[in-house]
């Protein structure tokens, strides 16, 4: 039986459990209009990281099955939010229109319940995602985003941090050791380091100087618990990400040095407690059994219904094919397993515009208001969304900030760049900077880094 039915069943015969989320919704509405989507946008992280860590049991099983409607509280505070919004391209609401047509390409497997649970999770994200993007009117608003989601991955962060402190010795998996604090698996943990290392090496380089020694110690544990994972994507894609911001460093001897002399106590001390346990190793090859799963996918599922997947058949699996056993471990194939090229040709349309309109925005990023570093950092965390979800389905799951911010900065690419377009990048994206209780935001910071602006 899936985590996600176990979880769904304790939720039907114990619903007492929903009663702190119910809580921490209530406290959520007596937060005024205004600060709402920041507080929204900081909590959606620590909800889906305590939703993973099923060692929690009863804390995680509330968590993942509310995960959607902590995006429904963003979209909310999104579209609630007392200021401008973006007028989007029509393309961009093809991520909602196709994650409800996703829900009845599925209506006939095996895990019915969990698979309409999972598809309306991922429905809810999409249309959190496109109401997000709609704020993005200014570079401040830009800057929220982020801001809040590098305040969100800090507190989320103290979940693995606590285990591998108060728990090492169960912190790693059995026989394989691979760190998977409180039951969180190796791979799913892996997208929060992910994701936490680009955007807290970010405030690294433009919150306040002090702030600096707490976030390069938080970066240097964040990056050790991402070797200890031994996972090659979470590698791949924080390598991804860390070019802008190690050419920038280069700039700046002296605070690489101090930052490196952190770095290395922190990922020392987290190396000393799982370096013996984790398969290290595995780090260093390209060893995988994913082509041949493709090829068997290929070859053996897909042609028995190329145009509409899943669509009117019975019986068969949610995530896998009865005939091969596996999962896809591909984002791309999973689509094509549930709803053919039906579903698999608009959601390769919404990639390809949203990476030409990502890239389009950054060669004009000197042009913009704003901090050129962050466009190449997004720009490339963007790109490692989509290389990352080649090899498992993480960009379109429902359960991941991963997923979220994928379809929030796609959507945001595309409306930018229809704007610079149409408007001109005189107007597409103002500065905007207000009273907001904007929490972090010390933009002089940023005039230390004025020579990378040519190359970042």
């Amino acid at each position: 039986m899936e985590r996600t039915d176990i979880y769904l069943q304790i939720i039907m015969t114990q619903p007492w459990l929903l009663t702190p989320m119910a809580l921490l919704v209530l406290l959520f509405f007596m937060v005024p209009a205004k600060n709402r989507l920041f507080l929204a946008l900081m909590l959606v992280t620590p909800w889906l990281s305590m939703g993973r860590a099923q060692d929690l049991s009863l804390i995680a099983a509330g968590a993942k099955l509310t995960s959607g409607l902590a995006f429904l509280l963003v979209a909310y505070a999104a579209i609630t939010h007392p200021f401008p919004k973006r007028r989007l391209p029509f393309i961009v609401y093809l991520y909602p229109t196709m994650a409800f047509i996703w829900i009845f390409l599925i209506l006939g497997v095996e895990e019915r319940s969990v698979g309409i649970v999972l598809r309306i999770q991922w429905l809810c994200i999409t249309i959190a995602g496109v109401s997000l993007a709609r704020t993005v009117v200014t570079y401040a608003d830009f800057k929220r985003i982020i801001n809040g989601f590098t305040v969100g991955c800090m507190i989320a962060l103290l979940i693995p941090i606590s285990a591998l402190v108060l728990y090492p010795g169960e912190s790693f998996l059995r026989g394989i050791g691979r760190f998977q604090p409180y039951g969180s698996n190796s791979n799913q943990v892996g997208m929060l380091f992910a994701l936490s290392a680009p955007l807290l090496g970010y405030a690294m380089l433009t919150w306040p100087k002090k702030f600096r020694p707490l976030i390069i110690f938080y970066l240097s544990l964040t990056l050790g618990m991402a070797l200890l994972t031994a996972s090659r994507q979470t590698a791949v894609a924080i390598l991804m990400t860390s070019f802008p911001i190690i050419f920038v460093l280069s700039k700046r001897p002296i605070v690489t040095v101090i930052g490196l002399s952190v770095a290395a106590i922190g990922i020392g001390w987290i190396m000393s407690i799982g370096a013996e346990i984790a398969p290290m190793e595995r780090l260093g090859t390209l060893e995988t059994g994913r082509p041949q799963l493709w090829y068997r996918y290929i070859t053996e599922v897909y042609t028995e219904s190329p145009l509409y997947g899943l669509l009117g058949s019975k019986g068969e699996s949610y995530f896998r094919s009865n005939i091969i056993g596996q999962h896809p471990h591909s984002a791309w194939m999973n689509m094509m397993y549930h709803g053919g090229f039906l579903l698999f040709i608009p959601q390769a349309t919404l990639v390809i515009y949203s990476c030409y309109s990502a890239f389009r925005v950054w060669m004009k990023r000197k042009y913009l208001n704003g901090d050129p570093l962050l466009f190449s950092l997004v720009l490339l965390l963007l790109l490692a969304m989509y290389v990352q979800g080649s090899f498992n389905q993480v960009v379109y799951w429902p359960t991941y900030s991963w997923s979220f911010l994928h379809v929030t900065f796609a959507s945001m690419f595309i409306a930018l760049w229809n704007a610079i377009r149409d408007e001109g990048i005189d107007y597409a994206l103002p500065l905007g900077y207000d009273n907001e209780d904007e929490v972090m935001e010390e933009e002089p910071e940023l005039e230390d880094f004025t020579d990378y602006r040519q190359w970042v």
